[in-house]
């Protein structure tokens, strides 16, 4: 199994053509996209999904010029609230439901974010440093979080909620690209003065972790102008 986690940048606007095809060609299984907007874009990325397979689709049901999180998966995807507190716009929990296939995923969730900044961040982090880790087996926190530690994920120090970011992960949750990349870095965002920060992250349970074959950032999408993010790409095993 294949998951795309990608800001498209504003909804892909002229873009979206290309931005489709670099979905298409990663032939992922789930694709996770930030900044997705209900716009004049939107019929065609999701008219590429549905040509890969992913006939599983949630859209938050908001206005074209709002940035949200969607998902689109090859399996049956129940999406809800993270909090009813927050706006699930921009994260949600998606459980996906692969018991008609071969793949041992019937229990895999998904909490997909694009986390504001600053201190409208903070009670998005709470709400993840809130799970429950123990009732999460195969479970992972996918997408834009906009947080990380600095001078390892930035050339500067940079991040607001660094601490909230630290506590996540010393509840048990596993950067899986930096347990496997110790001493990298690597930026999926870089800024105009040429300051790179890795914004985009996927935090795994142990069990979750255990199962990723390979975790990799594309950068050529956002070196040739398609979107402001790298790619990410999850393999998992079966």
């Amino acid at each position: 199994m294949r998951i795309l986690s990608w800001n498209i940048l504003q909804g892909g606007g002229k873009r979206a053509n290309d931005i489709a095809d670099v979905i298409t060609d990663t032939q992922a299984d789930i694709v996770l996209l930030q900044e997705f907007r209900n716009g004049k874009s939107a019929p065609t990325i999701l008219t590429a999904l549905t040509s890969m397979g992913l006939e599983h689709v949630h859209t938050a049901n908001s206005d074209a010029r709002k940035n949200t999180v969607m998902i689109a998966s090859r399996h049956p995807v129940q999406v809800t609230a993270v909090n009813d507190e927050l706006d699930s716009d921009l994260l949600f929990r998606a459980r996906i439901n692969c018991e008609s296939s071969d793949l041992a995923c019937n229990d895999l969730t998904l909490f997909v974010g694009h986390l504001p900044q600053k201190k409208k961040q903070v009670p998005y982090l709470d709400a993840l440093y809130q799970l429950n880790l123990a009732q999460l087996q195969s479970a992972m926190i996918v997408g834009d979080l906009n947080c990380g530690i600095p001078f390892a994920d930035s050339d500067t120090k940079s991040f607001d909620n660094t601490h909230i970011f630290q506590s996540i992960l010393a509840k048990g949750w596993i950067d899986s690209w930096r347990s496997r990349n110790k001493d990298a870095k690597e930026f999926s965002w870089v800024s105009s003065r040429g300051n790179g920060y890795r914004y985009d992250h996927s935090l795994s349970s142990p069990a979750m972790d255990k199962r990723i074959q390979s975790i990799d950032y594309q950068h050529a999408p956002r070196e040739s102008g398609l979107s402001d993010h790298s790619l990410l790409l999850i393999d998992l095993k079966n």
